[in-house]
Order: structure tokens, then C-alpha cells, then sequence
């Protein structure tokens, strides 16, 4: 009989590399038979190709991938019943650089009288003849222990040792476009996002906010970024620049501030030697202001990615004057609520919350710019803890998933899934490991289009408003 693979199957590929014919494939992978590819005997699980199988004989006294197979799904098919001399003979088919004797192994010899009896036209004569053996002279007897002893003789091969597990199953990369992927690039989009929309009379706002900025560098530090976030172009404003300018003017403002206020209480003369010194305390206190200020670069050496561009004393009256720009820019950044740190699952194994989050696809942050939004999700990294995990001898990194992303209307929908039928596997039984997720985004009004990327398991998209049609239209058409 061919071997079969049951439904109990668990996907863990333990018998596909003890197979000798290549008989056993993976569930949905197509086989080869006679130069030709077939399709998949099943979807869902290993299966082995019935006109394959030898039942290992030739190679073993046994089955190979039943010896192997962790819940005993590997059994010979009765629906198929073969002689071993068939098998046999299929064997020297597949191998025909190999010779097999009389003394080949074979699970047939290894005392499975009934299965031979089977499928041999010739044991119903060996049965006819026992009668006759029992009669014969003592010489007879003498000749059945080396009948007997000839199983013994043939040379056992025994298990296979076990090799690598499987890779785990990656998604095949798309070569179609997503339903409502925009045909720029990623650049382009975010570009195109962090500018405003021209309107009648609204560029004179960007360039008074360019003229005002080593004012506005004195407004506190979110201040400052918010408004950097709102105008969505670095040129006009931005938090570093104006933080600068900023104190530039207060290295001239302050030393004449000291200065003046020296001349009217002292009531002397501006250039008198007793004022004079209260230039050089501005000095000092325009200095002192700056290290104060920017302390993360001066004091503690950090690159300035990391620096805090902290506003000026005054700085948080300048906040109404603001303010309306930052309410019509209505820029601003949504994140989703993110689980505590820290929990021991029933492995007593720690399985990080934000861990257990991205797996719900649920760390997000959601920004909105003048003319769209920046989408970003985190994919997980690792692979959950798991008894079933460590049985099937898996590692801890999670591959990719498969994704899909659509605009439904005003709601940007990805959906992702695990390929990997172990890995759907571990889910089924691994606390907090949904095979699949959906994270829909409402968003405040319709959009064209987006563009998306996926890197390093985080997934970005930047979501183009209808507001942007002109520009989007002359991209395409400069290109």
C-alpha cells in the first residue's frame, strides 16, 4: 500500500526530508512527475504522491517519515494496496543509478507476514507448502533456522537522522498594485502631504511665519514643534531655525538691555566706564541663557537629533498668537492605547505586551498633514512562546506577513495574515497570536489614493487628500 498522510497532520515537515524519493511535499506546493508540474494533492497539509511512495523499500526496513512523525499521521493508504515487488520495481524506476540485491531492506521482510501474504500472488504456494516441510526428513529442520536467520543477515539501516527544520513559509511578493495605491513614489506622496493646498491669500501666512521666526523661536518647545508639524515645510518653519535666530537676537538684545537699565539707574552716561560692565554681564546672561536652553548639546555632548529646542521666558505669551494657525492647520497625531509592559505566559516565558499588541495590529500612529496623513504600523517581531513552537523546532523570528491594504471610502483598512501553516498552528494553541488582523483608520475625509511600504516589520503609508488633485495631476504629467 502507498503511505498517506492523515488529516492529524501538523505541519511540522519532520518527513519530508527522510523521504529517499522525494515522495512527500508541502501542503499547496506543487510536485514534479515526469518533467511535469502538478497540481497540489492538498492545501492545507503535507501530502505524498502516491505514484512516488515505495514504502521505503530498497532503503529501509521501515517506513521513513512514520518513524519520524511526532503524531503517528503517516499510514499505509489501504485504498492503494502494492506488492512489494511492485515497489520494488518503482524503486528501481526512480533510482536507476542504483542496484538493489537480493538482500535489499524492506519493511515486508521485517516480519509483517500479513502484509506480504497480501499483496504476493506467490505466498498462497508457500502456504501449500508448510504442510509438506513438516514431513520431511530431519535434514529439513536442520535447513529452517538459516531461513529463518536470513531477515537477520540483511544489513538494518535504521532511522534516518533528522535534518534542519523547514524555513518558514514567506508571502509572495506582490506584482500588482494594491486597490487604490498611487503610481508615485513614497517621497513623492510625503511631499505632496506636507504642503499646503494652495487657496487664495494663504500664502501670505507661511511667509509671515518665515519673517516672525526669531520671535517665534522663543515659544516652548511642543509649541514649536506642533507648529513645524502644521505648516509641513521646513523651509518656512522650523523648530531648530528659529530656536537659533532666537537667541542670536538675544545676544545682541540682552547685553543692550543690561546696558540701558544701567544707564537709567545709575543716571550716567551710556558710555561711562561705570556702565560698561553691564554690557559684558548681558553677554554673560545671553550666553548662560543659550547653555540653559540647548543643554542637551552643550552640557551633555548629544547629537542634535536628540536636543530639546526649549523656548524663552516670554515665550509662552507668544502661544495665542499662534494659536489660530495651528487650529487651521488641524494637524495632528493619533496613536492607539498601548497595554502595560510585562507578562509571563503559561511557559512562565515573557512575552512582551507591546509584543502581544502588534500582533492584534494595534501600534499605530495615525498624522495628519496639511494635504493627507503618515500611516505607521508595527508588525511583530517575535515569534509567541509556545510549547507547540518548541516542538516543532522553530526559531523566534517572525517572518513577514502576508498584507492587504485598501481605501474603503474614507477608511484605510490593512489586513494581514501568517502563511506559514505551523505558524497558523501555533496560533490555534499559543495565548494572544491571532493568524490574522484588521486595523481599520477612519479618516476625516475622503482621499485620492495612498502609497505604501513595508521595511524592517514596520508597514508606512501616506494617505493623499482630494485636496491635492492639482498637484498630484502635474506630478504625473512632468513625468
Amino acid at each position: 500500500m502507498a503511505t498517506m498522510i492523515t488529516d492529524e497532520c501538523i505541519n511540522c515537515g519532520a518527513c519530508e526530508p527522510e523521504c529517499p524519493n522525494t515522495a512527500i511535499y508541502q501542503g499547496g506546493v506543487e510536485y514534479d512527475w515526469q518533467g511535469a508540474k502538478r497540481d497540489a494533492l492538498s492545501n492545507e497539509i503535507f501530502y505524498i504522491v502516491p505514484e512516488k511512495c515505495t514504502e521505503c523499500v530498497g532503503f529501509y526496513d521501515h517506513e521513513a517519515c512514520a518513524a519520524v512523525c511526532p503524531v503517528d499521521c503517516c499510514i499505509p493508504n489501504p485504498a492503494i494496496p502494492e506488492a512489494e515487488d511492485i515497489l520494488l520495481a518503482r524503486a528501481a524506476q526512480i533510482h536507476p543509478d542504483k542496484t538493489f540485491g537480493p538482500d535489499f531492506p524492506s519493511r515486508f521482510k521485517g516480519g509483517n507476514g500479513a502484509a506480504a501474504t497480501a499483496g504476493d500472488p506467490a505466498a498462497p504456494a508457500a502456504a501449500a507448502a508448510a504442510p509438506a516441510a513438516a514431513t520431511a526428513p530431519a535434514v529439513t529442520p536442520a535447513a529452517k533456522p538459516a531461513a529463518a536467520t536470513a531477515p537477520v543477515a540483511v544489513a538494518r539501516v535504521g532511522k534516518v537522522e533528522k535534518k534542519a527544520v523547514a524555513p518558514l513559509q514567506r508571502p509572495v511578493p506582490r506584482t500588482v498594485p494594491y486597490r487604490g495605491e498611487l503610481p508615485i513614489t513614497f517621497d513623492e506622496a510625503r511631499e505632496i502631504v506636507s504642503t499646503a493646498a494652495p487657496s487664495g491669500g494663504m500664502h501670505v501666512v507661511p511667509l509671515a511665519v518665515s519673517l516672525l521666526q526669531p520671535i517665534l523661536g522663543a515659544l516652548p518647545a511642543k509649541t514649536k514643534d506642533r507648529l513645524e508639524a502644521a505648516l509641513g515645510d521646513r523651509r518656512v518653519f522650523s523648530s531648530a531655525g528659529a530656536t537659533g535666530m532666537n537667541l542670536f537676537v538675544h545676544m545682541v538684545a540682552i547685553p543692550l538691555l543690561f546696558t540701558g537699565f544701567a544707564v537709567f539707574a545709575l543716571d550716567d552716561s551710556f558710555f561711562s566706564k561705570t556702565v560698561r560692565p553691564w554690557f559684558f554681564y548681558g553677554v554673560l546672561a545671553a550666553i548662560a541663557e543659550a547653555v540653559f536652553r540647548l543643554r542637551e548639546c552643550v552640557l551633555r555632548a548629544k547629537p542634535v537629533s536628540e536636543a530639546v529646542y526649549r523656548g524663552a521666558l516670554y515665550g509662552p505669551l507668544l502661544i495665542p498668537l499662534v494659536t489660530p494657525l495651528l487650529r487651521k492647520a488641524n494637524a495632528h497625531t493619533e496613536e492607539n492605547r498601548e497595554a502595560f509592559e510585562g507578562y509571563y505566559g503559561p511557559t512562565t516565558a515573557f512575552d512582551d505586551k507591546r509584543e502581544r499588541e502588534r500582533r492584534y495590529g494595534e501600534v499605530y500612529t495615525i498624522e495628519e498633514r496639511p494635504s493627507g496623513w503618515l500611516f505607521r504600523l508595527e508588525l511583530p517581531r517575535r515569534i509567541p512562546p509556545s510549547g507547540v513552537k518548541h516542538e516543532l523546532g522553530l526559531g523566534d523570528e517572525m517572518p513577514d506577513y502576508d498584507l492587504t491594504m485598501t481605501l474603503e471610502g474614507n477608511v484605510f483598512v490593512v489586513h494581514g495574515k501568517v502563511v506559514d501553516p505551523r505558524l497558523r498552528t501555533i496560533a490555534a494553541t499559543a495565548p494572544a497570536f491571532p493568524p490574522d488582523f484588521t486595523t481599520r483608520i477612519p479618516l476625516a475625509e475622503r482621499c485620492l489614493g495612498f502609497v505604501q511600504r513595508c521595511e524592517s516589520k514596520v508597514v508606512e503609508a501616506v494617505l493623499v487628500k482630494q485636496s491635492a488633485a492639482s498637484r498630484l495631476r502635474a506630478l504625473s504629467d512632468a513625468a
